[in-house]
């Protein structure tokens, strides 16, 4: 018998994700892609679903959100300096270091060095590089006052990845600044803030330090499958939820501290580094690290920044405090849902 063309269409049963996504306890894809701002959206079809038609590039500088960020950038290309940066240098280590920052973010929402706004502030942070490679202006001390000895081998790391990130490894000065960095290391294969917690590289290594380091290595597809990083990134993983070796961020429980945007080194942000070189689930630092990460999401399907609800009680991953979370902090939670989701695919 024929359908009747007025018949109401059958039921629709809604498709249940698989591959990595089945593993996860809930799948927040769905709401980023419904909730989030354009630029997360395109992000999400990029990096989550494989969309090859995602917007890209310069297709992103009509955004609001990429605009905001764009509009703050000065006309030699910096991004100015917030107190917090402020506290822990000079003027021009806190100009830089906020450029660098501000790359990264474009980096996040999808811009590359092909973009002029972006590849000027590339040159802001690399116009202080000196002979040996180091990012002259990224020398501090203990404290702001302090003359530094020899540039923060934890923000040269930091800056590397910023610039590979924004497509510039193959640059001959991007491979300077590896050369400084594995001048420096340490004889455990790490790195410790020489100059100032330490003088000799027959010392530990720190683990804040060398996840900071080894960030470069991870966004270099010229150097992330090289034997030192190999090296460091097993020796990070021995010390997920551990005590530093020295007074910087010393109690594991700042492992714990999940931060959006990054800044020190964390669960994730360590995760993501150490797997972004090549360890896998064979190691079982990679799989505390994993469940860790698992065991952060909320029962909304968001994975919030800041400390665990063991720490402030503010927030249990189970039932997020006073339902709807909404604002700012959302916002922030949904860019690190991103981060989440993407480390997670690559260890599964």
């Amino acid at each position: 018998m024929n359908r009747s063309p007025f018949a109401p269409p059958a039921a629709v049963t809604p498709r249940f994700p698989s591959g990595w996504r089945a593993r996860l306890a809930r799948d927040p894809i769905p709401t980023l892609l419904r909730e989030g701002p354009a630029s997360l959206t395109a992000r999400v079809r990029r990096d989550l679903i494989d969309d090859d038609e995602a917007p890209r590039g310069a297709d992103l500088l009509a955004y609001p959100d990429v605009k905001a960020i764009l509009k703050k950038q000065g006309k030699k290309g910096e991004f100015p300096a917030k107190p917090a940066e402020k506290a822990l240098g000079s003027e021009k280590f806190a100009t830089v270091l906020a450029t660098l920052r501000a790359l990264e973010r474009l980096a996040e929402l999808g811009l590359d060095a092909g973009v002029p706004a972006v590849a000027a502030a590339a040159e802001v942070v690399l116009a202080t590089q000196a002979k040996d490679g180091g990012i002259a202006a990224l020398t501090i001390g203990e404290n702001k006052d302090d003359k530094g000895k020899l540039v923060a081998v934890h923000f040269q790391g930091w800056a590397l990845a910023a610039l590979c990130r924004v497509g510039l490894d193959g640059d001959d000065r991007i491979a300077s600044g590896f050369k400084f960095l594995l001048q420096w290391r340490q004889a455990d294969g790490g790195w410790a803030w020489r100059g100032v917690r330490c003088e000799s590289s027959a010392r530990p290594s720190s683990h804040l330090i060398t996840g900071m380091a080894l960030r470069a290595f991870a966004a270099s597809p010229s150097h992330r499958n090289s034997r030192e990083a190999r090296r460091a990134a097993e020796l990070l993983a021995t010390r997920f939820l551990q005590p530093d070796r020295y007074p910087d961020r010393k109690a594991p429980l700042y492992w714990e501290q999940i931060s959006e945007p990054r800044f020190y080194v964390d669960m994730l942000d360590a995760l993501d580094t150490v797997t972004a070189v090549g360890l896998g689930k064979e190691n079982s630092g990679v799989r505390t690290a994993e469940a860790y990460v698992r065991g952060r999401q909320s029962q909304d399907g968001l994975w919030y920044p800041g400390a665990p609800p063991a720490m402030d009680g503010a927030r249990s991953p189970a039932a997020p405090a006073g339902g709807a979370i909404e604002g700012k902090e959302r916002d922030a939670a949904r860019w690190l849902t991103v981060r989440a989701l993407s480390v997670l695919r690559r260890v599964n």
